[in-house]
Formats: structure tokens, C-alpha cells, sequence
């Protein structure tokens, strides 16, 4: 277990339903692994590393998350990254609908 405040810099870069979205882990396993009451487990560790590709020393750095200032952050850049991963969904999406448009030709073929 990780000590009190600290946190893996992974759940301070992506939200939970996120990392839900392109993992495949519920939810309520990743606020486990956030609240630590579980470790992550090392299959998680890998699909998180694989899924995101950022290395595990990147991801699950233990650190002291800072206060929240007064000033206001500036805006956030795009992360290519994540461009990047939305497109490779998105492409894994079209594919799968092609298939599904193909499967029911067969199906009315038949049917």
C-alpha cells in the first residue's frame, strides 16, 4: 500500500472513467487501486502501460499531489497521445461496424 497522500501519477493525469474506457477495468477496480485498497496488479499495470504507451516508471510514480493554488493553471495542451488513441478506437470502431454491415448481408442471405 502506498503511503497517505500519495498517489500514482497515472490517476492524476487520466479520470477514472477514462482509464475504464480504454482498459477494460470497472470502474469501481480502478477507485480500489486509487483509494489503495488494492495494488495494482502487474496485468494491470502492463494493459494500463501498453494502452496509454507511457512507460510503468512514468505512470506509477508514487507523488505528493500538490495543493490547489489560488492562480488560475493555463489552459492545457492537446496530448497527442491521446489523439492518437482515439483514433486508433475510432478506427477499431469503423472496422467492427463493416463487419456487423457484412454479418447481417449473410444473415438476410439466409434469413
Amino acid at each position: 500500500m502506498h503511503g497517505s497522500g500519495e498517489q500514482y501519477l497515472i490517476f492524476l493525469k487520466y479520470t477514472r472513467e477514462y482509464l475504464s474506457q480504454v482498459t477494460g477495468y470497472s470502474k469501481g477496480h480502478i477507485s480500489r487501486v486509487v483509494s489503495g485498497n488494492r495494488e495494482p496488479s502487474e496485468i494491470f499495470i502492463g494493459i494500463c502501460c501498453h494502452t496509454l504507451k507511457e512507460p510503468q516508471d512514468d505512470l506509477f510514480r508514487l507523488i505528493e499531489p500538490h495543493k490547489p493554488s489560488l492562480t488560475p493553471s493555463p489552459p492545457r495542451q492537446p496530448n497527442q497521445d491521446l489523439f492518437d488513441t482515439i483514433d486508433e478506437l475510432g478506427a477499431r470502431l469503423t472496422r467492427c461496424e463493416a463487419e456487423v454491415i457484412a454479418l447481417r448481408g449473410e444473415l438476410n442471405k439466409y434469413g
